[in-house]
């Protein structure tokens, strides 16, 4: 028993020796530098399209209070001008319509006069904060 002992003392002795003596080097590759770089850069590109508004103009194709008028509406600029994003602005007790992001006037003018085919009474062009539309050189700064 006396010598199980000292053999157990003796193994543990060695492990703990054997580990000690080791030692570890952690060597970075550098494309992992170049990769954060990179995806630093994306991440800019991202927030400059997500920042893209300002000033401009949008047609506002109806003025309502009955929610389900402004939805047909909603759904008819959606199929016949799908090019152009839409918009539901409510502010009470108003439904309004909107269509589209213009950063100038006669811009708006254009679809406006498109729009009046579908109604003719009420389709005007007001002041609104629009997205902008992000050229590829925008993305290259």
């Amino acid at each position: 028993m006396n010598i199980m002992r000292q053999l157990l003392i003796i193994l543990a002795m060695s492990t703990a020796c054997a580990a000690s003596a080791q030692s570890v080097t952690i060597r970075k590759d550098p494309r992992v530098d170049m990769l954060l770089k990179k995806q630093a850069d994306l991440n800019k590109q991202v927030e400059k399209l997500n920042n893209k508004s300002g000033p401009g103009y949008r047609v506002m194709v109806v003025n309502t209070n009955d929610r389900s008028r402004a939805m047909e509406v909603k759904s008819k600029m959606m199929t016949e001008f799908s090019e152009h994003k839409s918009y539901l602005v409510y502010q009470s007790p108003y439904f309004k319509i909107q269509v589209g992001n213009f950063k100038t006037r006669q811009e708006a003018e254009e679809l406006r006069n498109k729009i009046k085919r579908f109604y003719e009474n009420g389709v005007m062009i007001v002041p609104a904060t629009v997205e902008y539309k992000v050229e590829k050189e925008d993305m290259e700064d």
